[in-house]
């Protein structure tokens, strides 16, 4: 279980997120909503904990996952996949040896041919799954399509053995068909494998259609929160009727 509470983060003087308390069950997708500019991405990296991602960030409070503080963990139990796979697998690398990548963090740079034997084996089993074909292991990013590669992000992420998985706007930058089939695709993988997913999006429709519980972040407070069916139907604020409101989130 993830769990946020009394989090505040400041950079250069300024003051981004503060009172956040959240609580991510495992086993379920929970969503976070907000508006650009309300403090999603900088959640986002917090709970990702990556020294490079938070540098400069002063951080009170506590970002826990089981009881422990995520700095803490060497062998990171979260996982993200961020809204732009370009950026996210290396163009200098073919698809293969990016798939290796985190069995070579656990294990070493170096593996033996049976090792990499078997961890090809375990790579492919997800193929029919993630609509991929084998022959994408040996192309390089350039070589495919923004739906492959987020697809390809998500299964590199899963192959880290995450407990669980922190999707950055995840489809925005893809296209209607696209979009249906990674939303497919997480949900599958939440029901068929018990993977626990976090959700940061814009788009009320999809943190509807996909999420158990939701957060509402604007000006980097929780503004609501709850049983994502409870706070689509009867809200609670006038922050949350107007995003509503402004989606006709009736009509999906």
């Amino acid at each position: 279980m993830l769990e946020i509470k009394n989090l505040k983060v400041r950079i250069s003087g300024k003051t981004i997120l503060k009172n956040v308390h959240l609580t991510a069950n495992n086993g379920e997708i929970t969503g976070i909503v907000g508006r650009s500019g309300s403090g999603k991405s900088t959640l986002f990296r917090s709970i990702l904990a990556v020294p490079e991602l938070i540098q400069g960030y002063e951080i009170e409070g506590e970002i826990k996952w089981k009881g422990r503080d995520v700095r803490e963990y060497s062998t990171k139990p979260i996982q993200p996949v961020f809204q732009d796979p370009f950026s996210f697998l290396s163009p200098y690398q073919t698809l293969g040896e990016s798939l290796l990548e985190p069995l070579q963090v656990r294990e070493g740079i170096f593996l033996s041919k049976k090792r990499k034997s078997e961890e090809t084996d375990r790579i492919l089993s997800y193929f029919e799954r993630f609509h991929l074909k084998e022959e994408v292991l040996s192309k390089r990013t350039n070589q495919l399509s923004g739906g492959q590669l987020q697809r390809l992000s998500i299964l590199r992420a899963i192959l880290a053995r995450p407990e669980l998985i922190l999707l950055d706007e995840p489809v925005t930058a893809l296209d209607a068909l696209v979009q249906a089939e990674i939303v497919s695709l997480i949900r599958n993988l939440n029901e068929k494998e018990n993977i626990s997913f976090l959700l940061v999006s814009h788009d009320l429709g999809l943190v509807k259609h996909l999420c158990k519980q939701v957060f509402l972040l604007e000006q980097g407070e929780v503004v609501e929160s709850g049983e994502a069916s409870e706070v689509f139907t009867r809200p609670k604020t006038e922050f949350t009727k107007e995003l509503i409101a402004s989606r006709n989130l009736k009509d999906i």
